[in-house]
C-alpha cells in the first residue's frame, strides 16, 4: 500500500517560512525583540519541515518525473521550491551569524525584501505544485 506523504507535509514549511518573515516585520514595527527569537525558531522549524517536504517530493517525483524537466526552470515546481529553500537557508544563516542585523535599518530592509521575495517564490512554487497535482 502506497501512502502519499508529500501533500501532508508541504503545508508546514509554507506556513512557517511566511510566518517567520511576518514575525520579523511585526517585531520591528512594534519593537518586540521576543518576536525576533520566535521568528528564528519558526524559521528553524520551517527548514526542518522543508527538508521533509523535499524528501517526500523526490519520492513522489519517481511517479511523475517532472523534476528532470528543467526547461524553463521557472515553470518547474521542484526547482522553484528548491530555489526558495536555498534562499531561506541563506537568510537563516545570515540572521544567525549577524544578530545585529535587525538593528541596522538598511540591512533589515534588505533582509525583509529578500524574505518577501522568497515567500513569493515559495507561494508561486506551491501554486505550480497544486497545478501539477490537479488541485488548481
Amino acid at each position: 500500500m502506497f501512502l502519499d506523504l508529500h501533500p501532508l507535509v508541504i503545508h508546514f514549511p509554507i506556513a512557517l517560512f511566511s510566518s517567520a518573515i511576518l514575525f520579523d516585520l511585526i517585531s520591528i514595527i512594534y519593537k518586540k525583540n521576543e518576536l525576533l527569537i520566535t521568528s528564528w525558531w519558526v524559521m528553524f522549524l520551517a527548514i526542518i519541515c522543508s527538508l521533509l517536504a523535499m524528501i517526500t517530493g523526490f519520492v513522489d517525483d519517481k511517479l511523475i518525473g517532472h523534476f528532470s524537466d528543467i526547461s524553463p526552470f521557472w515553470l518547474n515546481h521542484s526547482w522553484m521550491q528548491i530555489i526558495s529553500v536555498i534562499g531561506f537557508l541563506f537568510l537563516f544563516s545570515w540572521r544567525s551569524k549577524s544578530p545585529n542585523l535587525f538593528y541596522s535599518n538598511k540591512l533589515f530592509l534588505l533582509y525583509l525584501i529578500l524574505g518577501i521575495i522568497n515567500v513569493g517564490i515559495l507561494f508561486y512554487g506551491s501554486h505550480l505544485g497544486a497545478q501539477l497535482a490537479g488541485r488548481v
